[in-house]
């Protein structure tokens, strides 16, 4: 038996090795997901179908002292395994951050993602952070992507939260546009381009609700003439909003609200420096088990909006048009309806959802029905589909070559 015991002393090192490096792992908090997306048309308005991609996502959340953690997460993507253009490699540091932590107050400064906002998916306040619609993944959360600011939480009381976040790298909303080959001017990473906000809520056990105040830019781009040719640009805007959230039973109410007070600039759509209202009021409720509808209403007011139809030079006339069809600003108030159900079998392990959005004045809207089943604990299959309806020049009618399935095989180490 004597040659049987190198071998075993081997594996025992291995299972050694092995075990401290997933104690280590353990410690801190360190998570990935290897995953595997079929898109039947991309989201960039490019006719590009069948697109086959894989990709991996770690996440590390370690965990220095009493007073000092961290967290790195990072995406590896390859959109389509057979390499078309404008669909290679790419790398992305969602966020990196550390936070520092005092008696009664929170430090955090790095890239993060800063979400505000209590409405279900549209969110009028919801401008620190931006997201990228174009990415190749099937879930809303996979869109966001972190800013490099400061963002200091002050807790006045156990229910009570002051937030002021500073950032000097504005970073846009990324999203596919109806016109391509369009010069774009972005703010340079510099104090005088700093955007910052500031905002007080309070998460109690009955009555949730936040007050917030932001000075900054745009998230979504303008668009302006500069002689005989487009331009976009990301206009100053100072923000007033308010949010709040009530229980009642099973029931709840949520509703959010944003003033908009955009700043001059030369030689654009008059509609673009034109203080505006964007409001969302929704009422949810869970049957049986886990059965939820949730059912919202929201209104884009502008006091003196001006009809784009109506403007004689054909020049501002066709950038009136392409701001319309960006914003979503179809008229001076522009109502809508958003409607989700969910509704959850098996042990929580297969979960089906309908999301619908509709805008009323053009009466276009986007359908997404979502299905996943956890087949483990580490493994999920997920279906879908991204529908839009509506005239080309409309919101979500303009992203119809978009519409398609779209299926995912996720594994979680």
């Amino acid at each position: 038996m004597l040659w049987a015991a190198p071998g075993y002393a081997q594996s025992t090192e291995e299972a050694d090795g092995h075990s401290a490096i997933g104690q280590f792992l353990a410690d801190q908090h360190v998570s990935a997901w290897l995953r595997l997306d079929y898109f039947r048309s991309s989201n960039s308005l490019d006719e590009t179908r069948n697109l086959v991609g894989g990709t991996l996502q770690i996440k590390a959340l370690p965990r220095l002292n009493e007073s000092l953690d961290a967290k790195i997460e990072g995406r590896l993507a390859e959109p389509d395994i057979r390499g078309r253009p404008g669909y290679g490699p790419e790398s992305q540091l969602l966020e990196g951050y550390l936070t520092i932590h005092f008696g009664h107050a929170d430090l955090r400064i790095g890239k993060q993602i800063v979400a505000w906002g209590r409405a279900d998916g549209i969110n009028p306040t919801d401008n620190l952070t931006p997201r990228n619609y174009r990415v190749l993944l099937p879930l809303e959360e996979d869109q966001r992507f972190g800013t490099t600011s400061a963002r200091l939480d002050t807790y006045l009381s156990q229910a009570l939260t002051l937030t002021v976040f500073v950032s000097p790298y504005f970073e846009p909303d990324r999203f596919p546009l109806p016109t391509t080959g369009l010069a774009v001017e972005k703010p340079g990473h510099t104090l005088s381009s700093t955007e910052g906000g500031i905002r007080l809520n309070e998460v109690s056990g009955d009555f949730d609700w936040s007050l917030s105040y932001y000075h900054g830019y745009s998230l979504i781009p303008m668009a302006g003439s500069t002689g005989s040719a487009f331009e976009l640009f990301y206009n100053r805007m100072d923000v007033l909003g308010a949010d709040c959230a009530r229980n009642f039973g099973r029931f709840g109410f949520r509703t959010e609200l944003a003033y908009v007070l955009p700043r001059e600039h030369p030689d654009v759509d008059p509609n673009a420096t034109r203080p505006r209202l964007f409001w969302v009021a929704g009422i949810d409720r869970t049957f049986l088990e886990e059965l939820n509808l949730n059912l919202q209403g929201f209104v884009r007011w502008m006091p003196r909006y001006q009809d784009p139809v109506r403007v004689f030079d054909p020049t501002e006339r066709n950038v009136g048009a392409l701001n319309v069809t960006i914003n979503g600003q179809e008229s001076g108030v522009s109502p809508g309806l958003t409607f989700r159900v969910s509704d959850l079998w098996w042990n929580d392990t297969l979960r089906a959802e309908l999301l619908a959005i509709t805008n009323f004045t053009r009466g276009d809207g986007y359908l997404r029905p979502l299905l996943s089943y956890d087949v483990s604990d580490h493994l999920r299959l997920t279906l879908g589909g991204n529908l839009y309806r509506g005239p080309r020049t409309a919101q979500y009618g303009v992203l119809r070559p978009d519409s398609g399935m779209f299926a995912e095989f996720r594994y979680g180490l």
